[in-house]
Parts: C-alpha cells; sequence; structure tokens
C-alpha cells in the first residue's frame, strides 16, 4: 500500500507509465479525475482552467473573459465565473491532492503532487525524462502530432509547464532531493520502469 506520484516531461511517456503501474497495482489511477474535480471545485468550467493552467501570465483569465460572452460562461458552469485566482488555484490544488493521498492505493500523474506530498509518509514520487529526440517520435507516434511542429509543440509545452510548476513550487520546483528517482524512459522499456517503481515503493501487484 503506497502512493505514487509520477512528474513527467511532456511526451516522456508519464501518462502510459501511470496506466501500466496502476493497473498492475490494482491501484486508482488519478489524471484527468484530478483536474475535472479542481475545476468544480473552483466553480469553473475546464476550459477555463486549462487556460490557467498553460498560461504563463495568470491575466490569461482576463483574455480568456474577452474571449468569451459572460452569458456563454455563465450557460457552462451555472453562474457567473469566468477567473481563476492564483491562490484559491493554489489551495484546492494542495486540499484535493492531500484528500486523493489519504485515500491510498494511488498513482497521481503531474499537477505538482510530489511538491504538495513530499513530507507524507508511505509516498513515494518519480520524474520521467528522455530526451528530446525520443520525445519528438514518441509524440509523433503516439499523438499523431506532425513532424514538421512537433519540436514547436514540445518546446512550447515545456515552457509552459515550468511556469507552472515555478508557480507552484518556487525556484525549486526542480529540486532532484524532492525525487526518489528520476527514470529516463528513453534507456528501459516501460515494464522495466515498472519493476524499478514497484521495487523503491516496496509494492507488488494485486
Amino acid at each position: 500500500m503506497a502512493i505514487i506520484t509520477i512528474s513527467k516531461d511532456y511526451a516522456s511517456g508519464g501518462r502510459k507509465l501511470g496506466r501500466l503501474l496502476a493497473k498492475r497495482l490494482g491501484y486508482h489511477y488519478v489524471d484527468k479525475s484530478l483536474f475535472q474535480k479542481i475545476a468544480e471545485d473552483l466553480n469553473v468550467s475546464e476550459r477555463t482552467l486549462e487556460s490557467f493552467e498553460k498560461s504563463r501570465e495568470y491575466r490569461i483569465s482576463n483574455s480568456f473573459s474577452k474571449l468569451f460572452s459572460q452569458n456563454y460562461i455563465q450557460r457552462i458552469v451555472g453562474h457567473d465565473k469566468s477567473v481563476v485566482e492564483e491562490q484559491e488555484y493554489q489551495t484546492s490544488l494542495r486540499n484535493l491532492i492531500l484528500k486523493t493521498a489519504e485515500e491510498d492505493n494511488v498513482v497521481i500523474i503531474g499537477r505538482a503532487a510530489y511538491f504538495f506530498l513530499k513530507h507524507m509518509k508511505n509516498c513515494y514520487h518519480f520524474h520521467l525524462v528522455a530526451p528530446m529526440d525520443w520525445r519528438k517520435k514518441y509524440a509523433m507516434e503516439e499523438w499523431n502530432i506532425p513532424g514538421n511542429i512537433v519540436h514547436e509543440v514540445i518546446e512550447r509545452h515545456d515552457k509552459n509547464h515550468r511556469w507552472f510548476l515555478r508557480s507552484i513550487c518556487g525556484e525549486c520546483f526542480n529540486d532532484p532531493v524532492l525525487f526518489h528517482l528520476t527514470l529516463n524512459i528513453s534507456r528501459i522499456s516501460f515494464e522495466k520502469a515498472v519493476k524499478i517503481i514497484k521495487w523503491v515503493a516496496n509494492v507488488k501487484d494485486s
């Protein structure tokens, strides 16, 4: 029984590894469902939240408000809420991750879970990386991203992701001591990665 978090570079196979690991262990896999819960908790649409998370400026919420009419936003979320504030987002994210971790037997993907759970016992944090060439190949094969734009897409995601983690965790967001282990998925198979994580976390198949 354990909580396992997987932080990942974009197009490094983090979700694929997380789903495989959760299935093997019989654990609950948390990814998109956490995103949906945050949107619900903040009383905003998922599209508003997505714009906020991907933005390199917190002022994205104001840009979103300009793009869509208040009537349209109200129709989506049931009330006139179109702005995500930094503090309320971080509070919601922290509370939901802590609540999820209390259930135990869970694999949490992304959302800076490693930072919020860094002091929790029986919680293991892994960071998945891969070189650019491997990630480009993965993105083209798995997600059908055209080869002529795949490098640009990955760089844009990396830039936004660094901003997101820095805004949540501060300048120490990529401190290696926050993780139990960093895995270069280009050098090992997903099956091997699962075995390594299981060994470090001292967990067995269900």
